[in-house]
């Protein structure tokens, strides 16, 4: 069985996740196993609802550390560090489909929230995720279940669950996890420094940004910064801010008055062969085919409607 786990505090600095946001979904439904890159301690700003389907393990939380089994079902809070860890029999053994995990942003939320004022029940629930939140009882077991659901659901009836899901949970059992004060031991210089280059790459990603530049703002040396940033983030410079622009692209890509080569531009990129080979690289297809994809997925929206009063028709005449 593999071990001993580290304490929160022997893990290091927490990596940076860098979460691609698909601009047809309002959130992220995935599965992964363990070991996997996505295994890791790391944190996000994107809320995080984590279920383990499989395996035994430890799992951290901020500065919490305890067991967990299959159901073990916690939300995190935005920039809240965590990883679980699981014991392997042999250190090669591969856990398929180990975790279930969602994730959405606050802005997202919050602007569903002024909307619908209901939903101001969970306001409580999503203050608690800053420390960590681990859902207790049996209703904790049906929630799971609905998360799991999730992943054989339409977009339409994924939103529609997700929102009865934060509500349920609301009403649920649960415990926070962190000590009161630790998000005030993390916010430390080294996270603020983290922080202000993420900012900067964030704001300049779709012009011309160079590491040796932004090493040089920091006082590093570019191998000093590479190093740093690598640390920091999980990824290398060039590789980050490649994900970015093509995250960016992909919005992009829904205003049809965009050619292939405006969005091209627009992402930051100066060669159109670059960026269409970056672009089949991240998301499995060309630029042409992601729009036309979005195209189709647009006209079959639309035609449902139009489907369902027909079979209505058709129904009601016996048909």
């Amino acid at each position: 069985m593999s071990g001993p786990y580290p304490r929160p505090g022997e893990l290091g600095e927490p990596v940076y996740e860098n979460i691609a946001h698909d601009p047809r979904h309002s959130f992220y439904w995935h599965t992964h196993g363990f070991p996997s890159p996505l295994a890791k301690w790391n944190f996000h700003p994107e809320y995080e609802l984590h279920l383990i389907r499989h395996s035994y393990g430890h799992y951290m939380v901020g500065d919490y550390a305890g067991r967990f089994g299959p159901g073990n079902l916690v939300l995190v809070g935005p920039n809240l560090p965590h990883a679980w860890f699981s014991d392997l029999l042999q250190d090669d053994d591969v856990i398929e489909q180990r975790d279930v995990v969602l994730q959405f942003r606050g802005e997202w939320l919050e602007s569903l929230m002024r909307l619908c004022p209901e939903l101001r029940r969970v306001e409580r629930l999503i203050q608690d995720t800053g420390r960590g939140v681990l859902f207790t009882g049996a209703d904790a077991q049906d929630a799971a279940s609905r998360l799991e659901a999730m992943g054989h659901q339409d977009d339409v009836a994924r939103v529609s669950t997700l929102i009865e899901l934060l509500g349920r949970l609301a009403r649920n059992d649960y415990r926070l996890l962190t000590s009161p004060d630790y998000h005030l031991r993390h916010a430390g210089v080294r996270s603020e420094q983290v922080d202000a280059i993420l900012q900067h790459i964030h704001r300049h990603f779709n012009r011309h940004i160079s590491m040796t530049a932004v090493a040089r703002w920091q006082g590093m040396t570019p191998s000093t910064f590479s190093r740093f940033f690598k640390q920091a983030t999980g990824d290398t410079f060039v590789a980050f801010v490649r994900r970015l622009r093509i995250d960016h692209a992909c919005r992009l890509l829904l205003d049809s008055r965009y050619s292939v080569a405006d969005v091209c531009f627009m992402a930051g990129y100066s060669n159109l062969s670059n960026f269409n080979r970056h672009f089949r690289r991240l998301t499995g297809t060309t630029p042409r085919e992601y729009r036309q994809s979005l195209a189709e997925d647009a006209a079959a929206h639309a035609a449902e409607p139009g489907r369902r009063a027909a079979t209505r028709r058709a129904a009601s005449h016996g048909l």
